[in-house]
């Protein structure tokens, strides 16, 4: 049976309620992006009292340590790791931070070995001089803006981090607080037990997300510094630090980690099959780590189409950097928690989902 044509007064209403479903979008992603200072220590803060909220409720309920001392016990531990491991890593940092100018010269070395049969095109790209020499200087000088926008951004991210330190340390001491006052606002007890079991089953699974990814990461970042000092590799805890926090963002941390490996690669060796050692071994890493461990232990529950996780990450680093992309899938893991338990958005959720139709 033929369905009947929609008419011209629908086919508007559909037009105009997409196209105000589009703006309205818009006009979020702008808020997000212009409001980030404010915004993104609270998704931050929340991030780190939803890894933190379990030790807190243990210490609390298991052995009666009042709510506000475990919570600022919690962050003050959180402090120290997080303090310790930067004195720890922030000397081979700078030194290799130091050595990229030698990874310039030596890329423009090899790309100047085949440069001969390519004079006009390099004419052509590199006006004036000597186009080696420019090469080198581009590669060499790239470091000083980086540099340069770091010293800039050092007092925000002070007072950023002061703030994320403090909203988490309200979140996890009031939270729950919050979170009864709004129960007894419901107004039937049935409501009540439902907005309850929501609420407890949305954090439970949020948590536990948070708490499996993050061990996951950590055992990534362990398992790669263990192989890296047993190829003899300098700094392997640097390169197993940076392994735990780029795998926070699927596929692009980890491209990411494989260039890097590849400079240093370039910088340490001479022989190709060398070079790519690195990178080879990380890769096969991460591979055992997204295709089997990850799969086998969160299931297939929390799997999601690749080109849209990808298109995601691009949208929040357009917004928020490189914090951006980092959180970019927990905050989307959260939302389809949410949205899962809400009945929010049915759709969207199975755009999300990575199921073939054979």
């Amino acid at each position: 049976m033929a369905e009947t044509p929609l008419s011209p007064t629908r086919l508007r209403h559909y037009a105009s309620t997409n196209a105000m479903k589009l703006l309205a979008a818009l006009a979020l992603a702008y808020t997000f992006y212009f409001c980030r200072s404010l915004i993104l220590p609270l998704l931050l803060a929340g991030l780190v009292a939803l890894f933190a909220s379990p030790v807190v409720r243990t210490l609390s309920n298991k052995f009666k340590v009042p709510r506000s001392l475990s919570a600022a016990l919690v962050l003050v531990l959180l402090v120290m790791l997080v303090g310790y491991s930067i004195s720890l890593l922030y000397e081979p940092a700078a030194q290799w931070l130091q050595r990229l100018p030698l990874l310039g010269t030596k890329l423009a070395e090899h790309v100047d070995g085949m440069a001969d049969s390519f004079d006009a095109l390099k004419e052509n790209v590199l006006p004036g001089g000597s186009s080696k020499e420019s090469l080198k200087n581009a590669m060499g000088s790239g470091l000083l803006p980086v540099l340069s926008i770091m010293a800039e951004a050092t007092a925000m991210m002070l007072f950023q981090l002061a703030a994320i330190l403090m909203l988490t340390y309200f979140f996890l001491v009031f939270g729950d607080t919050l979170l009864r006052n709004m129960v007894r606002a419901r107004p039937s007890l049935n409501a009540k037990k439902n907005l309850l079991s929501m609420f407890h089953t949305i954090r439970d699974d949020i948590s536990r997300y948070v708490l499996v990814v993050s061990a996951i990461n950590i055992l990534l970042g362990l398992t790669t510094a263990l192989v890296f000092y047993l190829l003899d590799v300098p700094d392997p805890l640097l390169w197993g630090t940076l392994a735990t926090i780029l795998n926070y963002a699927p596929y692009l941390g980890p491209f990411l980690l494989t260039v890097l490996l590849t400079g240093v690669g370039f910088i340490e060796y001479q022989q190709l099959s060398q070079i790519l050692l690195l990178p080879g071994v990380f890769l096969l890493l991460n591979i055992i780590e997204s295709q089997l461990i990850t799969p086998l232990v969160l299931g297939k529950r929390f799997n999601m189409n690749p080109l849209l996780v990808v298109i995601w990450m691009f949208i929040w680093g357009w917004i928020w950097g490189a914090v951006g992309v980092l959180i970019a899938i927990p905050l989307l893991v959260c939302l389809k928690i949410i949205a899962g338990h809400l009945d929010i958005a049915p759709n969207w959720l199975i755009l999300l989902d990575d199921k073939t139709v054979s």
